[in-house]
């Protein structure tokens, strides 16, 4: 599955003894698994309380637990100690946790969530936003979706038509339209 050098097995074995719990284990999840934004997060969890996905991984001092469907994710990836100064953290090299770009005769949607993932979401994300692709009618319409400080922000309509459309409609012609079917009017999280 993954290796874990000496120096790692045992920075989280110690962190394990520090916590005084029973039962505890290491989460590791892959968050946006098979995309170019995807992540590995370790999380401290309780065995018992995880679903039958989640299969153990025993290690010296504690046990790793992965779901299934991040198996693949993770295979060939390696847990290591980093040092910088007096502070450690732990770094995973995870060579298949993230997504290939699409070929040129990939499905549209594919390509579209591709740059959405890539692009415009990493740029929305400086004002805490992200846009989510809901579907792409027969007459190639992009419906999309916008979230956290996009979501009711009074700007929206130009980071749609100068920003977001324009990205999408120049890489990819046969876009006909790109629509928002956000609830504009919950303002709560919005940027503006």
């Amino acid at each position: 599955m993954f290796s874990i050098t000496d120096e790692a097995e045992i920075y989280v074995a110690d962190l394990f003894e520090q916590q005084d719990e029973e039962n505890l284990g290491l989460k590791v999840d892959v968050e946006k698994p098979g995309t170019p934004v995807a992540t590995v997060a370790f999380n401290f969890c309780f065995a018992s309380e995880l679903p039958s996905t989640y299969t153990e991984y025993p290690f010296k001092g504690f046990s790793a637990y992965i779901d299934d469907s991040n198996k693949e994710y993770l295979k060939d990836s390696k847990v290591a100690l980093k040092k910088e100064g007096a502070s450690k953290k732990l770094t995973i090299v995870a060579p298949n946790a993230k997504g290939e770009a699409p070929k040129d005769d990939a499905p549209l949607a594919e390509k579209i969530l591709f740059t959405i993932l890539t692009e415009i979401n990493p740029n929305l994300a400086s004002h805490g936003g992200f846009v989510d692709l809901v579907e792409i009618t027969e007459s190639n319409e992009v419906v999309l979706n916008f979230g956290g400080g996009c979501q009711g922000c009074s700007s929206v309509k130009i980071t749609l038509k100068n920003g977001v459309e324009a990205q999408l409609m120049g890489l990819y012609p046969e876009i006909t339209a790109v629509l928002d079917v956000t609830d504009h009017s919950k303002t709560e999280n919005a940027y503006m």
